[in-house]
């Protein structure tokens, strides 16, 4: 429940008036059950990772089985989907484990291009 709790937690810090850097939301539980506000956020940077549970619809064992992605409220284009082409692991545990979004880091290349790309600090 690390997306639910991530919520409360931006509420508390933004009520206490600290600024929020980017949120980067990986396999979410439950995600349409809350939203983001990207202007809270460093140059608007929310992303959601997961299984595209829309081109995985006839492929139900490469999508995540432990959270059955879904959008999270307000994120709009803001989602980058786990590569299909073999790079990265899926399936019904695999695309839930955090250890198996490293490409996130390494398959997007060109921060200003690519989708979702997790820029340094």
């Amino acid at each position: 429940m690390g997306y639910a709790y991530s919520l409360g937690m931006i509420d508390e810090l933004k009520a206490q008036g600290y600024k929020l850097g980017r949120f980067y939301i990986w396999a979410p539980e439950n995600a349409s059950s809350g939203s983001v506000t990207s202007s809270d956020f460093e140059n608007k940077e929310v992303w959601q990772y997961g299984s595209n549970e829309e081109s995985l619809k006839d492929k139900k064992w490469l999508e995540d089985g432990v959270a059955p992605q879904a959008p999270v409220g307000n994120i709009g284009t803001s989602r980058v989907y786990i590569p299909e082409d073999g790079s990265a692991p899926q399936g019904f545990l695999e695309s839930h484990s955090v250890s198996n979004y490293k490409w996130i880091f390494t398959k997007l290349t060109d921060p200003n291009k690519d989708k979702g790309y997790v820029k340094n600090r």
